[in-house]
């Protein structure tokens, strides 16, 4: 949505430009009334090299629940923490299984606590074995929800792959060189991905055939260490390799 755009492009400068913890802090809560959210939330579970149980968390949650969770240790049987181990794709917290009784009570004592009615979770991973989730909350009603949750994901994703890929600057720990593992012709195509073409329409502007186009996504997707196109083209923006739209 247009409406939408303005938050994104400022979210973006304000997370590249963080040069502490406190400033990726108000970056990310930057984001939540120009989206209409409830909560957004940072939360590193494994960093290449550090070793403590919590090392990034950014949030807006009320203290007392965040302390809750842990000393609960919630996020040892929290589903949406568990998948986001298991896969790379958008997990909406509707479609969790919630039968469990120890979870059923993690979602009954978080609604209590005014987490939101609604939420996803975007995995991101990365070369080094890091994992972390974004999650964003809402208090939307479901047909409200449904009309907004994809432009939630593709935003999103985007922002929480800045926002992990600063706090790797930030932690001190190296990346590869992404950029230099891309070709041209690779770079090409996720910049016209990431201003939101088609790959007919990339094709069309750079005078390829779409088998041709998909075969350079689909290794620069593989050298840029990610499993699905729109991660690869959210770590290429976030690296500065491509300009987001």
């Amino acid at each position: 949505m247009q409406w939408f755009d303005a938050a994104f492009e400022s979210a973006l400068r304000q997370v590249e430009g963080a040069t502490d913890l406190a400033e990726l802090q108000q970056a990310v809560l930057g984001i939540l009334a120009p989206y209409g959210l409830r909560h957004a939330v940072y939360y590193a579970i494994r960093l290449p090299g550090v070793e403590e149980e919590r090392p990034f968390l950014v949030f807006s949650y009320p203290q007392a629940w965040i302390d809750h969770y842990f000393a609960r240790r919630y996020n040892e049987i929290d589903p949406v923490v568990r998948n986001a181990d298991r896969s790379v794709l958008p997990i909406d917290w509707g479609t969790v299984d919630r039968s469990a009784p120890p979870v059923q009570r993690l979602f009954g004592e978080a609604e209590d606590a005014g987490l939101g009615r609604q939420g996803i979770t975007l995995p991101i991973r990365g070369a080094q074995g890091d994992l972390a989730i974004f999650t964003v909350t809402s208090e939307a009603d479901d047909a409200e929800w449904d009309r907004l949750r994809s432009f939630y994901v593709r935003d999103m994703q985007t922002l929480g792959t800045y926002v992990h890929a600063r706090v790797l600057a930030l932690s001190g720990v190296a990346q590869p060189d992404y950029a230099a593992r891309l070709s041209r012709r690779e770079r090409e195509c996720l910049q016209w991905a990431a201003l939101g073409y088609t790959i007919a329409g990339t094709a069309e502007k750079l005078h390829l055939s779409e088998r041709v186009v998909r075969g350079y996504l689909d290794s620069a997707r593989h050298k840029l260490d990610c499993l699905t196109k729109p991660q690869a083209v959210a770590k290429a923006a976030a690296l500065r390799i491509v300009q987001p739209r």
